[in-house]
């Protein structure tokens, strides 16, 4: 039950407009003009491919978003039971599972023009301010969920050929303390220590983790340039949509562009509230420094100094709780 807590508790610290908006975004996320470019950056196998190549060909069926568990024995479960092709938080087993931590985008691709067929599981997430454990074992956490979740499902038994490489991509819009805007990658390495035996790269290396960080510095890096742009930049959809063409060589298609209209309109209710409330703690603080150096000089108590200036009702039980 611990993770139906965890996610409860960080859901209700997020107002309904927060959770619209993170909402909106991950659907943004899991559009596959927005994901090409980030797939050609993380996934070695994609870099000699084009953006349309990868949005068309590379990405099967539509990402799931916010709809799989990251639980043990609930991800194999619902991946199993959800159809292929199927979007978005209003769906029976997101219900079924709410209050459990789910995967923000998650979905196959697959390597074209190859005679094998190369499947890849590739997940994303977006997160949005500094947690207080460290990322990257949350990241490997999922990364071996994924992992040991294809049992069953995309291979039977012992069969262990067969499983898939998984990727975890994590999309982190604040800096650590001091550094720039980031790009780095972790995967697995042999080391031989002694003898001359040694596996094949392709059998060992199965988890591949990107952390992506994206500040408010000018990178020079095309993929942290995108991502900025798309995310938070604060312009209209319709400049968006023409940078992304001149700068990116992007042009958006029309399901693409309405998710990105309703972010971008979300995101300008959500700076227009977070102005109002900076204006009304700005004034909050105000009459609390007031009340305070009024009880001081007049030696009143903190109820007589709101009487005497007149402190309107909406701050005066804030007031009283500060001084």
């Amino acid at each position: 039950m611990k993770h139906r807590r965890k996610r409860t508790s960080e859901r209700q610290a997020m107002s309904p407009e927060d959770l619209t908006y993170d909402k909106a975004a991950k659907n943004v996320l899991a559009m596959r003009q927005i994901l090409a470019p980030i797939l050609k950056k993380s996934v070695a196998a994609f870099r000699h491919l084009d953006l349309e190549t990868i949005a068309s060909e590379c990405i099967e069926g539509t990402p799931w978003v916010g709809t799989i568990p990251v639980a043990p024995g609930r991800t194999n479960r619902s991946l199993r039971r959800l159809p292929k092709k199927i979007r978005g938080y209003q769906t029976e087993q997101s219900d079924r599972d709410e209050g459990w931590v789910t995967f923000d985008v998650l979905f196959y691709a697959r390597v074209p023009g190859k005679s094998e067929r190369i499947k890849f599981i590739i997940n994303i997430e977006a997160q949005r301010k500094p947690t207080e454990y460290k990322l990257i074992k949350r990241a490997l956490y999922y990364a071996n969920r994924l992992v040991s979740s294809q049992k069953e499902r995309d291979f039977i038994g012992e069969d262990y050929d067969s499983i898939c490489k998984v990727y975890t991509i994590w999309l982190c819009f604040y800096l650590p303390e001091k550094e720039a805007s980031s790009i780095n990658q972790y995967e697995f390495k042999e080391t031989n220590l002694y003898g001359n035996h040694h596996e094949a790269k392709e059998d060992y290396d199965i988890i591949n983790i990107t952390t992506i960080h994206i500040g408010d510095d000018e990178p020079t890096d095309e993929l942290l340039q995108f991502l900025k742009l798309v995310f938070i930049e604060q312009t209209t959809e319709q400049e968006k949509a023409e940078r992304m063409k001149k700068d990116f060589g992007i042009e958006l298609e029309d399901d693409t562009r309405r998710e990105l209209k309703s972010m971008c309109n979300l995101s300008s209710g959500l700076k227009e509230r977070a102005k109002i409330e900076g204006e009304a703690i700005g004034e909050e603080k105000t009459w609390v420094a007031s009340v305070r150096n009024l009880m001081k000089s007049m030696k009143l108590t903190a109820q007589q100094a709101i009487d005497a200036i007149a402190v309107p009702v909406e701050f005066r039980q804030k007031v009283l709780e500060q001084v």
